[in-house]
């Protein structure tokens, strides 16, 4: 099991409660479509500090081939193209669960 996290900032105003549900909506396809998702997690910052991101996806994948799967998944790739323009840092991180 692969515990993967991902974290952004995006542009100020971007990040709007329609833009957090439509993520959320859009990982539960996902998480519905790909078995190997078996969790998601989408977290917004509750403290406004300049070294915190804006928001959290956490999730945990049955190993690391799972990876591939939902990257290249079809809702996957719709969302990339519409947050990424917007996106002015990532990390992620893996690690066993």
């Amino acid at each position: 099991m692969l515990r993967h996290f991902v974290f952004f900032t995006y542009q100020p105003e971007f990040l709007t409660s329609e833009i957090i549900q439509e993520l959320r909506d859009g990982f539960a396809l996902i998480q519905r479509d790909v078995e190997g998702v078996k969790e998601v997690r989408i977290e917004t910052n509750v403290v406004d500090r300049p070294a915190n991101m804006d928001l959290m996806i956490e999730m945990i994948l049955a190993d690391v081939s799972v990876l591939d799967e939902y990257l290249t998944h079809p809702e996957h790739v719709r969302l990339g193209k519409k947050m990424n323009p917007f996106i002015t840092h990532r990390v992620s991180f893996d690690c066993p669960v």
